[in-house]
């Protein structure tokens, strides 16, 4: 008997579209008590051996939420055993006290159900329910009732209020494109003739390969939904915007100027950050755009609107709405196109690698790291080695964020012959990345043993913290993953370098903030530093992955230093004929010859002589500061007089106060850095003979695996 149906769901004709599901569904998930036979259950489900009670719900309500159950157990998540065992008890009690419900678990959505668990807080225990329960049932109408609707939806896929490409497969991705954990709502539009069309637009250039998910979800959308704000709040009758053609070019003006605006941008409340950001106008003409292709699109194809639709609003658009609406984009001022507003000088770029084993460190261990302004502090660990991998990965190969985060597991393989051989005993690897913005552009660059080590290291972890898995991403989402086909998500990835960037706070060498969640600045350092090593365009194109060598240059910093290093390292004749010979010593003294405080009794400084700095007893561990052989005496003398120091002081305040100096002591702390970073500078100037040395004194990041100790089982406990 559990393995039956509701009974109208096997009626011969007019059969509810979850009849076909309810005969798809393992016998063992039909309930009406599902958990018992299933194996697993424990695995799959998020408290262990309760089970999941449908008794006494009326169809289709039981296989609906029976479909659901299953659906999370297959999309790698867990069965909400708690939230549907909820439910079914605030759907039983209704029914018993004639409380009004929905006939389906599709036409309930999430307000309805937040009213009805309202409800029943409210009757049986005479309060509103906690915001934990609220959290739980929403889980529920999140992404499983997704997948219903779509299951159950034999029309075209764009009909559906909601897309989600995880919930709903008809959703076309490229094949570039990885499965997108993120999802938009058209059904947010208000204006009823207006969201049918976009979905109609949309959807029909997603199908045609016009437009790709990510464009149509994250920015196409919102313009179109600014559109509809627009209209909703400017006209008595919104259709009027689709009247007379004359009025076309007056009504994208307004528009034009409306979007302009920063307040009248926000879609949704993340976006308030930006609230007081001018608005580019490259974003003002995408909203221009968006409306004019939907009014091209509509008017190319009248006769289906009107077959779909019937009598509506559009059949008084022409082709001169969109021509209206197409002039009224601004051509943006041709700007220089080389800058340097997005590169990372190397005073923050040499912060970073020391800082980051604190992104891998367990959250109960700390870590002693030294922020840009100099301050020291003690830090606890995020416990996401796997952020502290991507980011590394992106300093060392300047891919972008998505090519890293969602590359497959598999993506090292060896280097063809010829290059193996060309690079005279250098280990180079293939790498091969997620190449899904452009498509004619290449997906593999070769890279260095270092570069493979951080990729094998996080291989290794993930078999490791996740042996049943079968990864088909490198980096893997840590919840909800029992297949191993979701990537990390992008959120988490922006979220947890903001919280690292608030703790550590890089500074370059202006003494500016450097937000590391910005992460495209380091394929704008990387690329520029390539160009500066007098790769051809073409190469550089190459490695980059684009498709022209115009964008390749927008990527290439036009940094002063590099101008005048690169003029000076040409050939001159003087009046003679004969050549003039610069050195190194000759273009360092040019720069400091104004600057006679940046020679210093143990090195130089190399901070920009437009640059003051007031700390001048912090050289040791600064990263602009370069020492070499000819200062071995100095730096020697130094070092040794510091280790005498430190020994005469803790003596004498052994004495004066009878227990020893303590190691946080600021006086001890400072002295302790001081003789640290000698011995490591002087180790240094002893490995690389005849070469100067930079950022000697600063220290470094451990050269192998970080040690940690990870709970991956923490994440999955839920409170009883």
């Amino acid at each position: 008997m559990a393995s039956e149906g509701p009974g109208h769901l096997r009626s011969a004709t007019g059969l509810d579209p979850i009849a076909q599901l309810w005969g798809e569904l393992p016998v063992e998930w039909r309930g009406p008590v599902i958990g018992d036979g299933i194996a697993n259950w424990k695995e799959i489900s998020e408290v262990g051996d309760r089970r999941i009670n449908l008794a006494g719900l009326p169809d289709p309500i039981l296989a609906e939420l029976a479909w659901m159950a299953h659906w999370q157990a297959s999309d790698g998540t867990r069965s909400s055993v708690l939230a549907l065992n909820q439910l079914a008890n605030i759907l039983r009690r209704a029914i018993r006290e004639h409380q009004p419900i929905p006939t389906s678990i599709r036409e309930m959505d999430w307000p309805a159900a937040s009213e009805l668990q309202g409800w029943f807080y409210a009757t049986r225990w005479g309060r509103l329910p906690p915001r934990d329960a609220r959290a739980r049932l929403r889980v529920v109408f999140r992404y499983a009732r997704l997948a219903l609707l779509a299951r159950c939806h034999h029309g075209p896929w764009w009909e559906l209020d909601d897309w989600q490409p995880r919930c709903d497969p008809r959703i076309p991705l490229s094949a570039r494109e990885p499965l997108a954990n993120y999802g938009c709502s058209p059904g947010q539009v208000a204006q009823p003739w207006l969201r049918e069309a976009v979905k109609w637009h949309l959807g029909t250039q997603l199908e045609a390969g016009t437009l790709r998910w990510t464009t149509v979800s994250q920015e196409r959308l919102k313009c179109l939904r600014r559109f509809d704000n627009w209209i909703s709040g400017s006209f008595a009758d919104p259709r009027d915007v689709l009247g007379d053609p004359a009025s076309a070019g007056g009504h994208a003006a307004s528009f034009r100027r409306w979007v302009a605006d920063p307040a009248n941008r926000l879609t949704r409340e993340a976006d308030r950050r930006h609230y007081a950001t001018p608005v580019h106008p490259r974003l003002v003409n995408d909203d221009l755009r968006a409306v004019a292709e939907l009014f091209a699109f509509i008017a190319d194809n009248q006769v289906q609107a009107r077959a779909m639709s019937g009598s509506s609003p559009w059949e008084r658009v022409t082709d001169t709405h969109a021509a209206s609406w197409f002039r009224q984009v601004s051509r943006i001022p041709h700007a220089a196109t080389l800058n340097d507003r997005h590169y990372i000088d190397d005073h923050a770029l040499a912060q970073i690698p020391a800082a980051l084993p604190l992104l891998g460190l367990a959250r109960s261990q700390q870590m002693p790291i030294t922020r840009g302004d100099g301050t020291q502090i003690v830090a606890d660990g995020f416990d996401d080695p796997q952020a502290m991998r991507m980011i590394l990965l992106q300093v060392l190969t300047g891919r972008r964020a998505s090519e890293i985060r969602t590359c497959e597991f598999d993506c090292l393989s060896p280097a063809p012959k010829r290059v193996a051989q060309a690079a005279e005993g250098e280990e180079v690897i293939r790498f091969r990345y997620a190449q899904s913005k452009i498509d004619v552009a290449p997906d593999s660059i070769l890279v260095d043993r270092e570069v493979a080590a951080v990729i094998e290291e996080q291989q290794a972890w993930v078999r490791q913290c996740y042996p049943l898995l079968q990864p088909r991403f490198l980096f893997v989402q840590r919840t909800g993953n029992r297949g191993g086909d979701k990537p990390y998500p992008s959120g988490t990835y922006q979220w947890m370098l903001r919280e690292f960037s608030k703790v550590v706070q890089i500074t370059d060498s202006t003494g500016r903030r450097l937000q590391l969640s910005h992460t495209h600045r380091l394929r704008h350092t990387k690329l520029t530093r390539l160009a500066e090593l007098g790769l051809p365009i073409h190469v550089l194109q190459r490695y980059a992955g684009h498709a022209t060598p115009t964008m390749s240059m927008h990527y290439v910093a036009q940094r002063e230093e590099h101008a005048e290093q690169a003029f000076l390292a040409t050939a001159k004749l003087k009046a003679d004929g004969s050549r003039v010979q610069f050195s190194r010593e000759d273009h360092d003294t040019l720069h400091l010859f104004e600057r006679a405080d940046r020679f210093l009794p143990n090195g130089w400084c190399l901070l920009p002589p437009l640059q003051s700095c007031d700390k001048g007893n912090a050289c040791l561990t600064c990263s602009v500061f370069v020492t070499d052989k000819t200062h071995d005496a100095t730096l020697a003398r130094q070092h040794k007089e510091t280790e005498e120091l430190i020994a005469r002081t803790l003596t004498a305040f052994q004495q004066r106060h009878g227990h020893p100096m303590p190691e946080d002591n600021v006086w001890l702390a400072q002295r302790r850095a001081e003789h640290t970073a000698l011995t490591r500078l002087l180790t240094t100037i002893a490995d690389h003979p005849g070469r100067a040395v930079q950022g000697g004194g600063c220290g470094s990041a451990p050269a192998g695996p970080v040690p940690l100790t990870l709970d991956v089982a923490r994440h999955r406990r839920t409170q009883p």
